[in-house]
């Protein structure tokens, strides 16, 4: 059993009502970087890429992994395609990537990226990281959660973590050796669903438990058994859309020149939410900056959202390829990052989602109710 680690002056778990979370195997897979500068002039570029599990807890010793350095080929855009399976990791703690190149003394930090908890548990992520620092670098990696490690439950509700903000009760372990490099399958990304993939899905609580009567205990009385309530579908929701750019465009039309837009719906069996961006006519049109942001609503937690990449003509619109985003990349936490384009290879799409509360449609339904009970309430 991994042992609980108390600040000095800090509460116990029974004070502080805290449940110690537990702890997961994560398959993390490095597989390239584009857009990398030249640093080492003398020597040549050797650039690795490292791993470091983000620990809420300061206390707890680093769990970090790294490739080998690319030393041949083309170093401005290596390939490791390098995979570790590394344990535990709890929910609340991001993934830090930070990209280095080798010299003869030391070495010279290329830039870094962040993946989030939240885009990590519990489906996992597949996708590009924009390196922060670099101008259009990008780097390639796969996360997986495999499996839970032991776990440790409390009397009460698991408290709220967020990445950086300190809590009392934390596991503490030690960071284990780096695992051995073994074949390796990787995941379809999003934009294209894996089929036959089982979901994760979790048991709901039960509805009632057992009365077990004591010895020489009267009997209570039953009540007759209610009906059961219908639950109430969830209330519609808005959300902020922000379409940024794409990267690896193919060129379509030859005779007016390449109008690339966007859209974003959707993908429901209702009413349909759209919004789009304004072609981009002039400039890298294999490469379009938009930077727009929409608001888009009704959206009911549990849809996904598709993007499609089109490309104005004279006579309508030709598609580049589309992205399926399911809800679980972005609802509650939002969600930031590069998304592949599904039809066009090394084609992505740079997006920013993020929940904003209720709709203008849910509003006008919770006032309806209201008037209503009103108006019964008056009739009584």
């Amino acid at each position: 059993l991994a042992q609980l680690h108390f600040p000095k002056g800090s509460r116990s778990l029974q004070q502080c009502g805290a449940m110690a979370m537990p702890g997961h195997k994560l398959l993390v897979h490095i597989i390239g970087a584009t857009g990398l500068e030249h640093m080492n002039h003398f020597t040549g570029d050797r650039p690795f890429c490292a791993c470091e599990v983000k620990h809420l807890d300061q206390n707890v010793p680093a769990t970090k992994v790294e490739t080998q350095p690319v030393i041949s080929g083309d170093t401005l855009s290596p390939v490791w395609d390098e995979a570790w399976e590394i344990e535990p990791w709890y929910q609340g703690e991001a993934l830090e990537f930070t990209i280095y190149d080798e010299g003869l003394i030391g070495k010279k930090t290329e830039g870094s990226a962040t993946l989030p908890s939240e885009n990590i548990f519990p489906t996992g992520f597949s996708g590009m990281l924009p390196i922060s620092g670099l101008t259009n670098a990008l780097l390639q990696v796969e996360v997986q959660v495999l499996m839970s490690g032991q776990e440790q439950y409390m009397v009460s509700q698991p408290p709220a973590y967020s990445i950086g903000a300190p809590a009392s009760g934390i596991l503490s372990y030690g960071a284990p050796p780096p695992g051995t490099l073994y074949n390796y399958h990787p995941s379809q990304t999003y934009g294209m669903p894996q089929q036959g993939q089982q979901t994760l899905t979790y048991a709901a609580p039960p509805a009632s438990m057992v009365n077990v009567m004591a010895p020489n205990a009267m009997p209570q009385q039953t009540e007759a058994p209610t009906p059961m309530q219908e639950t109430s579908p969830p209330a519609p929701e808005k959300l902020a859309v922000s379409i940024l750019q794409a990267h690896g465009l193919q060129h379509l039309n030859g005779f007016t020149g390449d109008h690339p837009y966007v859209t974003c719906e959707v993908k429901n069996n209702s009413k349909t939410a759209v919004v789009e961006t304004k072609p981009v006519t002039e400039g890298d049109t294999q490469n379009p900056f938009w930077g727009e942001t929409h608001t888009l609503e009704p959206w009911i937690p549990g849809e996904a959202l598709e993007f499609t990449v089109y490309d104005k003509g004279l006579i309508g619109s030709k598609t580049q390829g589309k992205v399926l985003m399911q809800p679980e990349l972005f609802y509650p936490h939002g969600f930031t990052g590069m998304l592949c384009i599904s039809g066009l290879p090394h084609a992505l799409l740079h997006i920013i989602v993020r929940p904003l509360g209720a709709s203008k449609e849910a509003v006008k339904l919770d006032e309806g109710s209201k008037k209503k009970k009103k108006k019964s309430s008056k009739k009584k």
